[in-house]
């Protein structure tokens, strides 16, 4: 086989394995492999790649199929390594595993939340045929907030995550009081009066505070009946001011708060902490396995030492590490702003990367997991990049989504010499011909191509897909039927047409399709040829669509 046809079989084959773009470096790689001897010639090879490249990612994912199948099927079917599965956790029982996700009613979810808590405790249960229980943790009445108790449900829906049971920890109140007051007449707690400034400063120079021995019940019912004011008490386990990790030198269980409760409106005013409340939880509700980011390892030290002070045995606590998603990081509280001011339309605004909006923009819940189970247990932080979930996204939808033209800021042109004909028809998908056809109408005096190709290929033969050869211009010269392997093939849409909307993160797309798309319901996710994949958003006098990825 001469080098031309090697590196355009391995072209092919990087494109069709990864989402229609070839890898230069990637190809060179294989072509070396294969012929050891062009090791010497390196220089001229990366030329010859560049340029086969460059043809190569003209075409379309299909057509790159169908090139490669003709010149090397061998290659069509790629080496799969071995699926990447969750590794085994110590003390594990099957049956016996129970998880929780316990996110707080301060916003939806997000693929922050995807990627690591929600997913692997979720997945962890199910593989040791045990239990997934959520419980929202919603005990800090100023940022908890009504609206998220059922967002926060409706994503874990939406991501095909049923748990075994939801609990509110608002609903468990009386349980924190009752062990609370248990621990005060042991005098493993006490309730302490001291100005934060002041406590911060006893707890830097290693030194008790008076409270320790003076305060107890007296002053602890005292403050459930609500006469001491916000700040001016707080329940703190009793440890020692001279353990050497700070954050265990009598570090706060429960605190009063003023705000009003979402739930339970001005009812309790003594509210406890996330380190007590979780400990109590996780011991009533069974919980074997806690999986939570690295950044806890200091709640887990506080946490350990309320499970000693309690005579419970403590769960095993697996730390991950931190997900680093690319570009600016906005804050729940900075989306809440932009939302009420209009910038963004809500939490499904595609610009967001909240679960809600990466389903609206046609990711599916398959390559959230998948993405998940990748991204694994390691205690190393991982820089995540959007193209690890398009990859997965893209193996999951190529082979659902139907196939549709749509051209972006359209140019008209006519057709001359053309045969007469008013439809042609095409594949709904090119791999499933069983789904049926759809017919294009046509107009030779009025047909429509993108801007982008009128511009790149204006003067040259290029195919119209379905349609014939042409030598593209305003008034562009039909030159046949025969489909040329080097001739570029380009998407159109004649009369009638439909108008179309392409939601982007960066800018919104306007452009027309082919009429059979009106047919489409709202959550379809369809292929827009040479445009990439998107989920329909509305079909009404125009189809909109939330672009996901190439």
């Amino acid at each position: 086989m001469n080098m031309k046809k090697l590196i355009l079989k391995y072209c092919l084959q990087n494109a069709v394995f990864y989402g229609g773009k070839a890898n230069p470096k990637a190809v060179l790689g294989k072509v070396l492999a294969e012929r050891p001897e062009l090791r010497g010639k390196v220089s001229e090879v990366g030329k010859e790649i560049e340029e086969a490249v460059k043809k190569v990612n003209t075409m379309s994912l299909d057509e790159q199929k169908r090139e490669l199948e003709k010149i090397a099927p061998e290659l069509m079917v790629k080496e799969e390594k071995e699926e990447k599965d969750l590794p085994e956790i110590p003390k594990a029982e099957k049956g016996k595993v129970i998880t929780r996700f316990a996110p707080a009613p301060t916003g939806p979810l997000h693929i922050s939340h995807v990627l690591r808590a929600v997913t692997i405790n979720y997945l962890y249960a199910k593989k040791y045929k045990g239990r997934f229980f959520v419980r929202i943790d919603d005990t800090d009445p100023a940022t908890a907030e009504e609206e998220f108790y059922d967002m926060i449900l409706e994503d874990l829906e939406a991501l095909n995550i049923k748990p075994d049971k939801v609990f509110i920890q608002s609903g468990r109140m009386e349980r924190y009081y009752k062990y609370a007051e248990e621990m005060i007449r042991k005098g493993l707690f006490y309730v302490c009066f001291c100005r934060a400034e002041k406590f911060r400063e006893l707890k830097l120079k290693k030194k008790e505070c008076e409270c320790r021995e003076s305060s107890g019940v007296r002053e602890w019912k005292e403050m459930l009946k609500g006469n001491y004011k916000e700040g001016e008490a707080v329940v703190r386990m009793k440890t020692s001011m001279k353990e050497e990790n700070p954050v265990l030198r009598d570090p706060p269980m429960l605190r009063i708060s003023e705000h009003p409760h979402p739930r339970k409106g001005k009812k309790y005013k003594v509210w406890p902490l996330y380190n007590y409340a979780s400990v109590i939880d996780d011991h009533e509700m069974g919980i074997t396995h806690i999986f939570r980011g690295k950044e806890h390892e200091n709640n887990t030290r506080i946490q350990e030492r309320v499970y000693m002070y309690m005579g419970w045995k403590t769960p095993m606590v697996i730390n991950f590490g931190m997900i680093h998603l690319p570009g600016m990081k906005l804050h729940k509280r900075d989306i809440k702003e932009m939302i009420r001011s209009g910038k963004f339309s809500g939490w499904d605004d595609i610009r967001l990367h909240t679960v809600r909006a990466l389903l609206r923009r046609g990711f599916v819940p398959e390559a959230l997991e998948k993405t998940a189970i990748q991204c694994g247990l390691s205690k190393s932080d991982i820089r995540f990049t959007w193209e690890i979930l398009e990859g997965h996204n893209r193996k999951i939808i190529d082979s659902r989504a139907n196939r549709y033209m749509v051209v972006i800021e359209p140019v008209r042109i006519s057709i001359q010499n053309a045969p007469e004909t008013e439809k042609v028809e095409i594949d709904l998908h090119p791999s499933f011909p069983e789904r049926g056809k759809k017919t294009v109408p046509v107009n030779t005096e009025k047909v429509f191509v993108s801007k982008e190709d009128f511009e790149k290929f204006k003067g040259k033969e290029v195919r119209l897909k379905g349609m014939g050869n042409v030598k593209l211009g305003k008034t562009a010269e039909y030159t046949g039927n025969k489909i040329k392997r080097e001739m570029q093939k380009i998407q159109w849409v004649s009369e009638p047409n439909v108008r179309v909307e392409i939601l982007t993160p960066e800018k919104t797309l306007t452009g027309l399709g082919e009429p059979e798309m009106k047919k489409l319901k709202t959550g379809e996710i369809i292929q827009m040829e040479r445009t990439g994949f998107g989920r329909v958003d509305g079909v009404k006098e125009k189809v909109t669509v939330c672009f996901a990825h190439k």
